[in-house]
């Protein structure tokens, strides 16, 4: 099973923090879209698209978001081994 971190943000809308806060934003929610269609390096596209908010003070919050993504990720496909 693949996660991809569109699906992964999705579900973090919820939490009462930054990354929540980043998971809430429109354009967030409706890029996933968008990245899946494109087969380059997905946190490349991801980083695109918050750089294209246009709001800095997103970008740490998307590094932090995106690490967290990838410990999931890495649980996900070790409880599969």
């Amino acid at each position: 099973m693949f996660i991809k971190f569109g699906e992964w943000l999705v579900d973090q809308q919820y939490r009462d923090d930054l990354i929540g806060d980043l998971a809430r934003l429109p354009i967030m929610q409706n890029s996933d879209q968008k990245s899946s269609r494109r087969k380059h390096n997905e946190h490349n596209i991801w980083a695109d698209i918050v750089i294209g908010i246009a709001q800095p003070g997103y970008i740490p919050v998307f590094n932090d978001a995106w690490q967290e993504f990838l410990l999931a990720k890495q649980a996900v496909e070790d409880s599969l081994n």
